[in-house]
C-alpha cells in the first residue's frame, strides 16, 4: 500500500482536499480518500507531491446524444466542438479541454472547470465516468489561485 498526498486532491466524487492524502494498491487503485481539512500531518512512507492529485478516469459514451455545436463561446460550445463524435474521453482530454476553457475564461478556476466538463459529459453528452488504475498528478498549476500556466501538464505517478 502507497501512501501520497499533494497540495490539492480531487477525490472520487470530484471535490478539491486542500493536503489531502490517499492510499494506493500497488497496482494503481485508489482505496481511500483522506480529507485532511487542511491539517496534513508527516506520515511514515508518505510521498507527497507539489500539485493536484488525480486518480485515473476514463469516460465512456453509452447514449447516443443530438450535441448540436454553438457558434458562441460557452464552455458548452467549447466542450461540444473538442468532444465531437468520441465514444471515450480520457483524463488526458479532460485536461487539455480544460486549459482550453480557462484560456477564453480566465475568472474560471481549475475545480469548477473540471466540474463542468464533468458535469457537461455525464448530463448532456451520454458518458458515464470509470475509475481505472493509476494516478497523474497535474503539475506546473498556479496553487494559490487555482489556475492553469504555460508549464502546467499531467504526469502520470503510478
Amino acid at each position: 500500500m502507497r501512501k501520497h498526498a499533494a497540495n490539492y486532491l480531487v477525490s472520487d466524487t470530484g471535490e478539491f482536499l486542500k493536503n489531502g492524502m490517499i492510499l494506493v494498491e500497488d497496482d494503481g487503485i485508489v482505496v481511500q480518500y483522506n480529507d485532511t481539512k487542511d491539517d496534513l500531518r508527516e506520515v511514515e512512507q508518505l510521498i507527497f507531491h507539489n500539485g493536484i492529485l488525480m486518480a485515473d478516469y476514463q469516460f465512456a459514451k453509452i447514449i447516443q446524444s443530438q450535441l448540436i455545436p454553438m457558434a458562441d463561446q460557452t464552455i458548452r460550445s467549447l466542450a461540444i466542438q473538442a468532444i465531437g463524435d468520441s465514444t471515450q474521453w480520457s483524463i488526458q482530454n479532460q485536461i487539455d479541454l480544460a486549459k482550453t476553457i480557462q484560456f477564453q475564461f480566465p475568472e474560471k478556476k481549475i475545480p469548477a472547470i473540471l466540474d463542468e466538463i464533468t458535469q457537461f459529459l455525464l448530463l448532456d453528452g451520454g458518458f458515464i465516468k470509470k475509475i481505472i488504475p493509476g494516478i497523474y498528478l497535474l503539475a506546473g498549476v498556479d496553487l494559490v489561485n487555482l489556475h492553469f500556466t504555460p508549464k502546467t501538464r499531467l504526469k502520470k505517478i503510478l
